[in-house]
């Protein structure tokens, strides 16, 4: 690895991250919108696209082509996703260790 590979990469982790950030977002909000929407497979299906090409053209622009640079890229969006999956997930109410409910 040379340095300019390991330059690209300190710009590309974090720049995956944002793109994940993007992605996992807008799927929570598209979520989040779809609860009482007429023609929700439509909507999902339009917002899966624009999601999924507006975060391929980012990484593929972020990372300039290079496979590192897109490696990068999807480890800061993998990184995210655990963030958004932790961060998102609905808490358990009424439930505690040990309880017997």
């Amino acid at each position: 690895m040379t340095p300019g590979d390991f330059q690209q990469v300190l710009y590309c982790l974090p720049a995956g991250m944002v793109i994940g950030c993007f992605h996992f977002g807008g799927l929570w909000l598209t979520i989040r919108w779809l609860a009482g929407a007429r023609a929700w497979g439509v909507k999902f299906a339009a917002g899966f696209v624009l999601r999924s090409f507006v975060t391929l053209a980012a990484v593929f622009m972020v990372s300039d082509g290079q496979w590192i640079g897109m490696t990068a890229c999807l480890a800061g969006i993998w990184i995210m996703r655990k963030i958004c999956i932790f961060t998102l997930q609905p808490k358990a109410v009424g439930h505690t260790k040990g309880s017997r409910t």
